[in-house]
């Protein structure tokens, strides 16, 4: 019996040394005071704002404008340079081949029967024409208008039949006209803003999309 009492005692002991060593675990572990003790107090959160890389702009962009003579262009890219000196600007000359179709009377025996063919067209309600006297071979003849495509010629010409011109006839000639454009690269913002403003006094001239791919 003295025995069995003993043991207990020695037991009793070594499990308190156990629990004050803290080898069980503590009480409040895991409980609701000690998990809202570790969240995370919004109060005391602070936000840092990250600057803008020094130097940086807007993303570049390109427009071309269109409908200049060569010289309205030059003056456009002098323009640019001293007010707008951020954009780059680059005059494109190019030549394009069109065809215009001339309604005419063959050339006539000298200029008076060039004229006398001219009041003839003016009495049959023709008032427009011209007596070519220049050296060549249209010399003497009789111009009555340039159309840029065939349909436009061939109908004026079936009014003339209609007036009583048989002489008349239509000849295909080539034109060689020079394209001019200003190609305008700069940030965005600026070309958006800025150059309606710097074309405005340019009379025709529009603004369009540069070419894919240049």
């Amino acid at each position: 019996m003295l025995r069995v009492v003993l043991l207990l005692l020695i037991l009793t002991n070594l499990l308190f040394f156990v629990w004050t060593q803290g080898l069980l675990g503590t009480l409040d572990e895991g409980r609701e005071p000690q998990r809202l003790g570790t969240q995370i107090v919004p109060e005391k959160l602070q936000t840092t704002l990250i600057d803008p890389i020094p130097g940086t702009t807007s993303a570049e962009s390109c427009r071309l404008v269109k409908g200049l003579a060569p010289n309205d262009a030059h003056r456009l890219v002098a323009l640019a340079e001293e007010k707008l000196p951020g954009l780059r600007l680059a005059v494109q000359t190019r030549e394009t081949q069109a065809n215009l179709y001339w309604v005419y009377i063959p050339p006539q025996p000298g200029r008076l029967a060039a004229e006398r063919k001219q009041v003839e067209l003016k009495n049959r309600g023709v008032a427009n024409s011209s007596v070519i006297l220049e050296e060549g071979a249209d010399k003497f003849a009789v111009s009555l208008g340039y159309f840029d495509n065939e349909q436009l010629a061939g109908n004026y010409l079936q009014e003339l039949l209609k007036r009583g011109v048989r002489s008349a006839r239509i000849q295909m000639r080539e034109n060689l006209l020079d394209k001019t454009q200003v190609e305008v690269r700069g940030p965005a913002e600026i070309l958006a803003k800025q150059l309606p403003e710097l074309i405005s006094g340019q009379g025709a001239a529009s603004i369009g999309d540069c070419a894919a791919g240049r």
